[in-house]
Parts: structure tokens; C-alpha cells; sequence
């Protein structure tokens, strides 16, 4: 990583952040759904496995947006040097690890109502 000192290098950074919270929106959505299809079916009447599913969901879903806010907070912050550069990066890292939690989201929920009679499906609940 290099020094940011200049707001050209500040808005090109800018850019590979938003890029990177898609791409890691889309990474923990797909080892989400890994997850979900590696729990089998209890089958019975207290079937609980679209619960382990849904916890799994929602624990990727907080750990990813919060690791990708510490590591820029904390590894890339320190590599630009003026206090408003500085600020203004902080502002994109909060609105891109909210990109980040809502694509997960959105994507997580459409994606389980097109598929909603397979494991990824049931993490909303018992199909009828």
C-alpha cells in the first residue's frame, strides 16, 4: 500500500473500496450459502436445521461488514496522511460497509425466494 497525500490517489481509493465491499458482499454471500447447503435436513417433527441456517446467515453477515469497516479503519487509514483526506475516507468506508451489509442483504433475500424449496430457501422459514 502506498501514501495517500493527494485527492486524486484519495478518490482512486475510493473507488477500489467500493469495489471491494461488493466483491466481499458477494464472497460471504456465496460461503453463506455453502454453509446453508453443508447442513443436512433433520427431517422429524423438530426439525431445527433451517435455524442453523438462518444463524449461520446472519453471523457471516455480521462479521464480514465489520471486519471489512476494521481493516480499513485500522490498515488503510494509516496510510493517508491529511486529516481531511482522512475524514473523507472515513465517510466512504462507513457508506460502502453499509453497501456491503445491504447487497448482502438484498441479494441473501432474493436469491432465497427464487430458491425456495432448497436448503438456501428454507433459511426463511418452512416452505408450505
Amino acid at each position: 500500500m502506498r501514501r495517500i497525500e493527494t485527492l486524486n490517489d484519495l478518490k482512486a481509493l475510493i473507488g477500489e473500496t467500493y469495489m471491494y465491499a461488493v466483491i466481499i458482499a458477494v464472497v460471504a454471500l456465496v460461503l453463506a450459502f455453502i454453509i446453508a447447503n453443508l447442513i443436512k435436513y433433520q427431517g422429524g417433527r423438530y426439525n431445527t436445521d433451517h435455524i442453523k441456517r438462518r444463524i449461520w446467515f446472519i453471523v457471516i453477515g455480521v462479521i464480514a461488514p465489520i471486519a471489512f469497516w476494521l481493516y480499513n479503519s485500522m490498515y488503510v487509514a494509516s496510510f493517508i496522511t491529511r486529516a481531511p483526506l482522512l475524514a473523507r475516507f472515513k465517510t466512504a468506508n462507513l457508506i460502502a460497509t453499509s453497501s456491503l451489509l445491504g447487497i448482502y442483504v438484498v441479494l441473501g433475500i432474493i436469491t432465497m425466494l427464487l430458491m425456495r424449496r432448497s436448503k438456501w430457501g428454507s433459511i426463511l422459514g418452512k416452505s408450505k
